[in-house]
Order: structure tokens, then C-alpha cells, then sequence
């Protein structure tokens, strides 16, 4: 099929996979002086928090708890810093250390720290604590509409995203109430309408979202991807080349885009969208592959064979592609290449699954009068 392609790929980390995996050596030289024992020394703000970053994602949240106290004696008065701190402790999931950052660094935290409390809260299973809390917050903010829509949007969210559907529609109608349409509101209710299959009103929403944002590159894009969820290729297409011709320049963007012009078969189109994303990561083998795979569909084998060498010649260990270098030749009928492929692949790569070995002996048995 031709989703198999995307498997995996529609995230940000597909587009880095270049990079090196070493951490960065203001990270190591910190590490050496804590577990020496010694005051690290001054670091920027940014340093700080990639190094939260590495701890967490390494499953060495002590440390990164140390970072981040650290980081705010030093920094206290620097609202960028914990907004991010509590940003990626959410993204990592962390909801205990979040909970604890929180109620820690309130004061210094702000509004962002209280929207981040309901989230840890909601997703600990603490739903009375953090309706209690909520309502709280409500009397806290009275008097400052864009605070109190800000904690609306948090509670919507976390509502949502801990599946509880029915009380974020009801939260989001009664912000929608009080500060009138209100885009980041209409996106908790279609969040909850894909996850409840109402399409009707999906459908409905995004046309408010186009009204009131119609220039919005980045409104377009989610709204593309909304459609590509309800399986709208047409509208998927309309939506992300609008975020393209709007000046979105996420690649991702591009990513799916060829993923709807390909499911709504116009494979020449996305190939043409695949050259752009070529031009942009000229070193991503598996970008190659999407296009060796698109030529496939249009059945030019000359074309599929030009980019699965590209993506061999890139990533010369990947048996895989040597099954698929095999399988454009034979379509050329040229299986003497078609079985050199084959033999290139298991030297290259020593057939790990000896996956090369069966797709040789199948093109022996079938070719037999060919060698």
C-alpha cells in the first residue's frame, strides 16, 4: 500500500537523522564536574535547558531536577527559562516532576506554571484536585480575560487529552461564552470531535478556523492534516498547499503532502513534491526511497532506478533496498542485473534475515532460463 512508506517518518526526528548522536560538549563538561563534586560554572539559559533536555530524555530525571534548580537560582527572574523547563517536562510526559516543578517554582512559573499544574494533575488521575483548582484559578483570573482564556485552553486540553471529551466540549462552551470565538478553543473541540468520529462537525470548525484566519499558514497546515485524519485527500491537498503558498516551511508540511497527493493517486504530483524535499535533504536516504517507490507507481523503472542507487549509495547497509533495486530491474527485464543487486546486497550488508538469499532463490526458480 502506499502508506507503508510513511511509516514512522511523519515527525520532526525524520529530518534529523544526520545529525551526530554525540551530546554537545558543554553538556559533558557539566556532567563531570556535578559527579566530581564541583560548582559547574556559568552557563547561557539555552545550555541549560538542553541540558534538562539530555537528563530526561536519559531517564536521569535526579540530575535533571539538580539542572533545573540550578537553573532558576541563577535565573529567576527569566520567565522564557521555566516556561520552558515546564514545556519539556510535559512533553517527556513527566507528570509527578512537573506537578512537583510547579508547586516549587509558582511564583516564578506564572500563569505557565499553572496551566502546567492542571495538566500534571489531570493526567496523575487527581480530576477533583484539579477541578478544584481550576475553579480556583477561575476567581484568580477574573480580571484579565487573556490570562483566564490562556487557563481555559490549558484545562481544554488536558481534558482532552486524557480522553475525558464530554467535560472539555463543556469547558470549551463555556470559555466560547465568555470571550467569543476564539481559534486555540475551536481546536480543543476538534481534537474531541476526531476522537468521538463526528466529522460534521469537524468539517464545520475548520471552516470557522478559515474564516477567521484566513491568511494563517500554520492554521492551514493543521487544518490539512485534520483532513488527511478523516481521509478528505482533496481538502487535505487544498489545505497544505495553501500552508505552503502561505510560507510554511516546516518540511513536514511537504511530507504530507505527498502522502495526500499519493492517496489521492496523483503520484506525479507527489513526486514533483518529493524533488522539493530531495533539494532541501539531499542526504536522507529514505526521502530517495519515496521517490524510487512514486516512480514505481508511474511504472517509470528508469527513475526508481536512479533513486534507489541514490538511496544505496546513502545508506549502503539497508538490505531492504536491494530487494527493491532487484524488483525495478526485473520490471526492466534485465534480470542478470536484477540478480547482481541481489549478491551486491548480501556482500554489502551479510543479509542479516537472509531475506537477499530467498529473493535470490526466488528469481532462480522463476528465471531459470535467464542465467
Amino acid at each position: 500500500m502506499f502508506d507503508d512508506m510513511f511509516d514512522d517518518i511523519f515527525n520532526d526526528d525524520f529530518f534529523k537523522e544526520e545529525e551526530e548522536e554525540l551530546f554537545p560538549d558543554f553538556f559533558y563538561k557539566w556532567d563531570e564536574a556535578v559527579k566530581a563534586g564541583k560548582n559547574p560554572g556559568y552557563y547561557e539559559q539555552e545550555e541549560l535547558t538542553d541540558i534538562i533536555d539530555i537528563y530526561i530524555a536519559t531517564d536521569d530525571i535526579g540530575r535533571a531536577k539538580h539542572v533545573i534548580d540550578y537553573a532558576m537560582n541563577i535565573y529567576s527572574e527569566d520567565e522564557e527559562l521555566i516556561y520552558e523547563i515546564l514545556l519539556l517536562l510535559n512533553d517527556y510526559e513527566r507528570w509527578n516532576e512537573l506537578l512537583y516543578i510547579c508547586e516549587k517554582y509558582k511564583e516564578e512559573a506564572y500563569i505557565y506554571g499553572d496551566g502546567h499544574k492542571l495538566a500534571a494533575l489531570l493526567h496523575l488521575g487527581m480530576e477533583d484536585e484539579a477541578f478544584l483548582f481550576f475553579r480556583k484559578l477561575k476567581a484568580k483570573y477574573i480580571h484579565d480575560k487573556e490570562e483566564l482564556s490562556i487557563i481555559y485552553q490549558s484545562m481544554g486540553e488536558a481534558l482532552q487529552d486524557v480522553d475525558l471529551f464530554d467535560s472539555a466540549l463543556a469547558l470549551v462552551r463555556e470559555g466560547l461564552e465568555l470571550f467569543g470565538e476564539n481559534v486555540d478553543l475551536y481546536w480543543i473541540q476538534i481534537q474531541c470531535y476526531l476522537s468521538l468520529d463526528d466529522k460534521d462537525k469537524v468539517i464545520a470548525l475548520t471552516e470557522r478556523i478559515q474564516k477567521l484566519k484566513p491568511l494563517d499558514a500554520e492554521n492551514w497546515h493543521r487544518i490539512g492534516l485534520v483532513f488527511q485524519e478523516i481521509e478528505d485527500h482533496e481538502k487535505s491537498i487544498d489545505a497544505l498547499e495553501n500552508a505552503q503558498s502561505l510560507g510554511y516551511e516546516s518540511p513536514n508540511n511537504l511530507l504530507h503532502l505527498i502522502h495526500a497527493y499519493g492517496n489521492n493517486k496523483n503520484y506525479v504530483k507527489a513526486l514533483e513534491k518529493v524533488k522539493e524535499l530531495i533539494n532541501l535533504y539531499p542526504d536522507n536516504y529514505l526521502i530517495n526511497l519515496i521517490a524510487a517507490k512514486l516512480c514505481s507507481h508511474i511504472e517509470d523503472w528508469g527513475e526508481a532506478l536512479r533513486y534507489i542507487d541514490e538511496a544505496i549509495k546513502l545508506s549502503p547497509d539497508i538490505d531492504s533496498l536491494y530487494i527493491y533495486k532487484s524488483r525495478f530491474l526485473q520490471n526492466m527485464d534485465d534480470f542478470k542485473k536484477a540478480k547482481l543487486a541481489l549478491i551486491e546486497g548480501i556482500s554489502a550488508t551479510d543479509d542479516p534475515d537472509g531475506e537477499l538469499k530467498k529473493e535470490l532463490g526466488r528469481l532462480d526458480d522463476r528465471f531459470l532460463g535467464s542465467r
